[in-house]
């Protein structure tokens, strides 16, 4: 039964260590999570993230719109502004950088608004990635 024990505690911390993969290993850069998402025209989303001192994080929404508002904004739990990016060209790729002045826990609100005004749900990929500051 002891041993049992050991295997299952070693087997969930090769698990916890897999869940952040290399991005790009030559700058360090590491998945912190990574989602494709069906977003809704126009509509925001949020979600929470922890995020520490000692590391540079970035955003990336990745769609396929030829002509789309993007914008990514982050705030503190307190709503206090860390950072926004808005893009309202054709670009397909959104990133936004950021610099964690203290360890918590911080909100990232998203949208994409197709200009077009088509098609009205889209497919995206969003990421967070980070790195140790250098």
């Amino acid at each position: 039964m002891k041993y049992l024990f050991i295997l299952v505690l070693v087997g969930l911390g090769l698990s916890a260590k897999s869940q952040i993969t290399e991005y790009n290993p030559s700058i360090g850069w590491n998945y912190v999570k990574s989602q494709n998402l069906k977003m809704v025209d126009g509509i925001w989303y949020n979600t929470e993230f922890t995020a520490e001192t000692g590391f540079n994080y970035i955003f990336i929404m990745n769609h396929l719109l030829d002509s789309a508002m993007a914008s990514i904004q982050i705030f503190t739990l307190q709503d206090e502004y860390v950072n926004v990016k808005s893009r309202d060209t054709s670009m397909k790729v959104i990133d936004l950088p950021f610099d964690v002045k203290e360890s918590g826990i911080y909100k990232v609100f998203f949208g994409l608004n197709d200009k077009k005004g088509g098609v009205k749900t889209h497919e995206v990929q969003f990421m967070l990635v980070r790195r140790k500051k250098l």
